[in-house]
Order: C-alpha cells, then structure tokens, then sequence
C-alpha cells in the first residue's frame, strides 16, 4: 500500500483577490549609511499571490530535497480555468520546471474564476497512475490509490469552505464511478494505460490566507472524515505573512520529519574576519533519527525542534562511513540564511560534524549523531543511542579516598599485558583468567607502597623478566646476578636510596635492616605469585638463600616489625606472615573486597527452627483457637 504523502497536488488561487498587498511591510533599504537629503526607499508588501507561490516552492524544496523518489508533488494554477504545470513523470518533479510554470502563467490578472475549477483538476489527476503504479502488472493492482490536495485560497466565511469541501466530495464520488465503470486496458503494456484509478482516500487541506489587517470569519477546523472515509478535510487560517512557516510545520507530519537544531557552530563574522561567533541552524530529516532521543512523544512534540550542539569536526577521513547505522538525508529549514550555507559548504568540503547532547553534567559528554557529506548530498547518522564520553574522574577523589601517587603508567602497562583476545579451543578462558591473577596477586597500587618497582636499575631485569609464563636458563642466571648484587649490597650496609624517587626518599628514611627486610619480602611475594613453573621455583629458592642469609638469627619480635606504607587509602598494604618468615606485600583489590565487612545474616524462620527435621506449620495458634471454640 503506498502511503497518502505518495501524491501530492497543490491548488494555488490565481483569482483577482490574490493580487492585492500582504499589509505586512518588509525594509526593502538595507543600507542605513546614507549622506545628508536622502530619501530612504519606503518598505515593501508582498502581494497574496507571491507569499502563496514561495511557501508553496519551500515545501517543495524540502520534499524533493529528503526523497529525490517516490514522493510526488504536482502544481495547478486555479483562476478562469486550471493551469497544469507538471505530471506524475519523474522528469517534471524538480523545481525548476515548476518555476518555469509560474513564469508562463504570470502573475494576477483581472478577471472572473476561482478555486473550484482548479480543486476538480485536482481529483481528477490524483485518479491518474503515477510511474510506480503504473509499473504494477493488472495481477497485482490490488493497492490503495491514496493522495493529499493542498488548497491555499481565501473564502468569506465557514459556509464558503464547507461548499468548497461538498464540491470535491461530488466530484471525487463521480470520478471514482467513471473510474470503476471504464473498461480495463487491452494492451498487455499497463504502462501505456491511460486508465483512471479509483480514489480511495483523499487528505484536502483548505489553507485560508487573508492580509495582515483583514477580518476574517473563517475558523479552523479538525480533520473531518467526509463520504465514509474517502475524503478527510481539514481547514487552516493564516496570514500571509506567516504562510511559509504554516507550511513549514505540516510538511513534518505529512512526511514523519524532524527538526534539530545544531547549535553552537563557530562561524567567521562575515565584517570582521578576525573575530568569530556562534550561531544555530535547523535541518530537516527523517523522524526516524530522533528514535534514540524521544522514546514516544506526542503530536506536539513532534513539531518541536531537537537542540544538539556541535562538536569537533572528525576531519576529511570520517564522513558518513564512520556511522554504522542508518543514515537519513538532510536539508537547510532555511537555505537562504548565511549559516545554513556555510554549514552546508563545510559539509560539502568533505568535512564530518559529531553532534552532542547537552548536558548539565560538567566534564560528561554524551554524542548522539554525526553530520556528513556523501555523494553531493547531506546525511545524518545515529551513532546507536546515547554514548557518553565523560572526562576521567580526578584520582584524587576516587573509592580510595585522597590518595595521588597511583601508579598510572606501570597500571597501563599491566592492561596492555592483559588484552583479552578471542581464541579458540579448550581451556583459553582458563588461560587467560590464570595470567590475569598472577600479574595481579602481588601488584602495588600506589608508588609510597613498594620499594623494589621504585629501585629502577637495581632491580633490572628481575622485575621484568620474573613476570614471563617461563623463563630460560640465561634470564634465569640474570635474575641470581640481581639476587646477589643485593645481598652484598645489604652485606656491605648499604641502600640503593639514590634510586629512589625525589618524594620518596625522606619517607624512606627508616633504619636500614626494615627497608632491605621489606625488600626481601616483596621479592619473595612477587616470585611466588609467578612461581608457576620449574625455573621460577629454582630462582624463588635462590631469593629465599639469599633472604635468610642476613636474617636467619632474628627473632619473632624483630620480625614483627614489618614496614608498612603510609596512606589513607583503604587498599593499605598489610604484612602477611607464614611459616618460615614475614612476606611483606599489600592487598590487593580481591583482598579488599573480601575483607571487606558484610552485614550479618537475616535470622531464620522460627518456625523452621522449632520444626527441625519437620515440615513447619504457619501459625499454629490459629489452628489452636478453632479447635478451642469448636
């Protein structure tokens, strides 16, 4: 079934009435820098006719500008007879065949006629075949021939327009009898047919256009169904100065449009090149591009312009093709204006827009379509939804309370060691999740919170290479030669503290056996947690040789004095004791959040504990008091 907005025809009053003055003056002298005695050119009126003719070409525009196929729109000048200006060919729907027309029919002079001959013009053309339908073979003509009649004239009052609206009630019933009694067409060609189809709906706008200081005793009125449903007509009245913008707004629910509002595009002043400004232009598109951002909304809304600001252009290398969605044509609600030129110029370079959502939130933003050029034409894409783009939040103001020397960098380093990649075959999701928590078992959060990842040189390669799935026989002699050059380190009585960072090195200033202890121990807690394979156990034996050289003759107390990093953070790092020794290590995330206090259990059901093993009855004293009065 094709739509009603297939067909199209707008009856326009070429009648002598349509000649007079607007009475809405319009400054004609834009140019108010004039020497002394002149005389400033007095404004000028736009004549009916002329405001009719321009809001009329508008719609046009729009239409043909959105659906370059399939929707059709045809002219017929009303005055003594009807002037055709164009047909169903698709070789005539553009503009300026239809200018052409209007240049040839001139404009109002005197005479008798009216509306009427031009409206049964009308009716009669919607029962002629389109292209579409005329490509359909006799088999499959079972479809609604539906259309839309668009009549701007002006009458005297509500007995004038409701005859005008009988006159195409009898005229569409009689058209639809001649139609249904014609016989069908002997060529086997449907295509060459010049059978008139039968009219099964008909939408008849009545737009009543008076002057700007003209009584008028007409009233609007709603869509009315007429002769069982075959003819709805509706009745506008307007000014003529307000005719384009009239127009402007039904061609949104006559053909489901929307209007958004792209506001905050930077443009060059057009007198001072150097100094810029922002300014807002409407575009028109398919309804359908604000599915994301009105789940429903009613017939009012409809009409309502959507704001969305302008981002930062994509560049040339963007364009429609980054949209994966679908995309919708666009077109200027104004294309006279200088921003809507420059905004479609822009477009045209190549260049794509990201529109946004604005928002109230500071730092959160939330891009919802992208404007592009595509094949000489303009395109809007939604980009699937709502996609927010908030800015990072401040560290310092994280879960962990006010903590500022997070260790950003290293923390990048472990996501890109961690990439999950699809794979296939038994085990992959197992692998994976493994490698995960032996980076992440023994992983400092902050920089105050270790020692060993802030030694730099003194701990290469040990800290790279000891976080490998396995490890060779050369790493793992490189991993001893690191081992050992801290126990003679430790041995001589020294600390790497130039190593150190700057900020570091007066927290570290704790005497000299708590800081190699809390070396020792961090050691043995990263080469246990990697400690997954042969060569790793061989070189966490050698650490612990080396760790209970200097340490083996002290006491419980003195290892009980594990050093500890100074934070507000709840992810503290604690020291974690076992049987041969302290391994100082902080927690981790999991650690935290299993640690973390739960509130307690609901308590059972006292029933359910007074039963036992048995089914428990629910109130049992009910049944008590009935057998107590029984």
């Amino acid at each position: 079934m094709l739509p009603t907005n297939h067909k199209t025809i707008f009856v326009l009053d070429h009648t002598p009435y349509f000649g007079i003055s607007s009475d809405f003056p319009i400054d004609f002298d834009v140019s108010k820098s004039r020497g002394a005695g002149y005389v400033p050119l007095p404004p000028i009126c736009k004549s009916l006719w002329t405001c009719s003719v321009e809001a009329s070409v508008e719609y046009c525009r729009i239409v043909w500008d959105l659906f370059p196929e399939g929707k059709l729109v045809r002219f017929i000048v009303s005055d003594a007879a009807a002037h055709i200006l164009n047909t169903w060919a698709l070789a005539q729907q553009n503009l300026t065949h239809i200018l052409n027309g209007l240049c040839l029919v001139g404009p109002v002079r005197r005479g008798a006629g009216g509306d009427v001959v031009g409206l049964c013009a009308a009716i009669e053309s919607l029962a002629e075949a389109s292209p579409i339908q005329s490509s359909r073979p006799s088999t499959e003509r079972l479809f609604q021939n539906r259309g839309r009649i668009i009549c701007i004239t002006s009458a005297r009052d509500d007995d004038s327009i409701r005859s005008l609206a009988e006159i195409a009630m009898n005229t569409l019933v009689q058209q639809n009898k001649k139609a249904s009694a014609a016989q069908p067409p002997t060529t086997t060609d449907a295509s060459t047919s010049t059978q008139s189809l039968v009219v099964h709906y008909c939408h008849l706008v009545i737009i009543n256009v008076t002057p700007e200081k003209a009584e008028t005793r007409v009233n609007n009125q709603p869509l009315t169904e007429m002769g069982g449903g075959i003819m709805g007509v509706e009745v506008i009245v307007c000014r003529a100065s307000t005719l384009a913008n009239l127009l402007g707004k039904l061609v949104l629910p006559h053909y489901r449009l929307a209007i958004t509002t792209v506001t905050g595009i930077p443009m060059k002043e057009e007198q001072n090149a150097s100094s810029s400004a922002n300014y807002d232009v409407e575009i028109v598109h398919s309804a359908e591009a604000h599915a994301g951002l009105r789940a429903s909304q009613t017939a009012a809304e409809a009409t309502e312009s959507v704001v969305l600001r302008w981002w930062t252009p994509r560049g040339a290398e963007g364009g429609a093709g980054g949209c994966n969605g679908p995309l919708w044509r666009v077109t200027p609600a104004d294309v006279a204006s200088r921003p809507s030129a420059c905004l479609v110029n822009f477009l045209l370079n190549g260049r794509s827009v990201t529109l946004e959502v604005p928002t109230r939130k500071a730092g959160c933003r939330s891009a919802s379509h992208v404007l592009a050029a595509q094949g000489g034409e303009l395109w809007i894409g939604a980009l699937g939804g709502r996609t927010p783009y908030e800015d990072p939040p401040a560290l310092s103001e994280g879960a962990g309370g006010r903590v500022t020397d997070y260790r950003i960098k290293e923390f990048g380093a472990l996501m890109q060691q961690n990439k999950i990649h699809p794979l296939r075959g038994n085990g992959s999701n197992t692998r994976a999740r493994t490698k995960l928590q032996r980076h992440t078992t023994y992983w400092p959060l902050t920089i105050s919170s270790t020692l060993i990842f802030n030694l730099g040189s003194v701990m290469e390669p040990l800290t790279r290479l000891v976080v490998q799935e396995s490890l060779t026989d050369d790493e793992v002699e490189s991993c001893r030669g690191v081992l050992l050059s801290l126990l003679g380190m430790e041995t001589r009585h020294e600390f790497p503290s130039a190593q150190l960072p700057t900020n570091l090195r007066g927290k570290s200033s704790g005497r000299r056996e708590e800081q190699w202890r809390q070396v020792w121990g961090e050691l043995e807690a990263l080469v246990r947690a990697h400690s997954n394979s042969s060569p790793h156990r061989a070189l966490l034996r050698t650490l612990l040789e080396c760790k209970s050289h200097n340490h083996s003759n002290e006491g419980d107390s003195s290892r009980a004095t594990v050093i500890r990093a100074t934070t507000d953070s709840p992810l503290s790092p604690v020291g974690a004791g076992n049987g041969n020794g302290d391994v100082w290590a902080p927690r981790n995330a999991l650690d935290a959040l299993l640690g973390a206090p739960r509130p307690p259990r609901r308590p059972d059901f006292a029933g359910r504990l007074t039963a036992g093993n048995r089914i428990a009855t629910l109130y049992p004293q009910m049944q008590q008091d009935v057998e107590t009065q029984n």
